[in-house]
C-alpha cells in the first residue's frame, strides 16, 4: 500500500479482532514515530508501549473517554514537554506517522486524550516534565484494510480548500 491510498482509507477503528500483532511490527510502528519531524528537531516526545491486557485494563480505568483501549491488541502512549509550546503539535505528527505505518501493515488504530495524570505517572514512572498528551490504541481490524475503500465521508476539496484567498475557488 502507498502513502496515498493509506491517506485515502485509513479510519479510526472501533473494534478490533482478537488477533496479536507482532513484535516486528510493533516496533516498526514505534519507529515510524521517532522518525517524525518535531519543532526545532528537539524530539522531545517519548513513547510507553503497553500490551499486556492488565495494564490495557488498567489504562482504561485512568480515562473517562478511553475505556474501549480495553479491545485493543496494544496501545501506545505519546509523551510530551507540556511547556514546549508545539507539544500537541509535535505528538500529532508522531501519531500521523504511527497510524499510517500500522495501516500500511494491515493495523488498525484510534486515539484519546485525557488521562488521570498523577496516577499514570506514578504507574508508569515518568519524569514530571513530560505529560501523556494522548493514548493511540492498535488492533487487527475486524475485517481487511482494502474493505475501507471508499468508506471516508469527507467534504469536496473546493469546500475546504482555497487559491489565493479565503473564499476564492481552488484553481489548479
Amino acid at each position: 500500500m502507498d502513502v496515498t491510498e493509506a491517506i485515502a482509507t485509513r479510519l479510526e477503528l472501533k473494534e478490533y479482532a482478537d488477533e496479536p500483532v507482532d513484535a516486528g511490527t510493533k516496533r516498526a510502528i514505534l519507529d515510524a514515530a521517532r522518525l517524525a519531524p518535531s519543532g526545532q528537531n528537539r524530539q522531545h516526545w517519548r513513547f510507553i508501549l503497553l500490551d499486556d491486557p492488565d495494564d490495557l485494563d488498567r489504562l482504561a480505568e485512568l480515562s473517562p473517554s478511553g475505556q474501549w483501549i480495553r479491545g485493543v491488541d496494544f496501545a501506545v502512549l505519546v509523551l510530551t514537554d507540556p511547556t514546549y509550546r508545539p507539544h500537541e503539535l509535535d505528538a500529532g505528527r508522531t501519531v500521523t506517522h504511527m497510524q499510517l505505518e500500522a495501516w500500511h501493515r494491515g493495523v488498525g488504530s484510534r486515539i484519546y486524550t485525557g488521562v488521570d495524570e498523577a496516577a499514570a505517572r506514578d504507574w508508569l514512572g515518568y519524569p514530571e516534565d513530560r505529560e501523556v498528551t494522548l493514548v493511540v490504541g492498535f488492533g487487527r481490524p475486524t475485517r481487511p484494510v482494502a474493505s475501507f475503500q471508499g468508506r471516508k465521508d469527507r467534504q469536496p476539496l473546493e469546500d475546504v480548500a482555497f487559491h489565493g484567498a479565503y473564499g476564492h475557488p481552488l484553481d489548479l
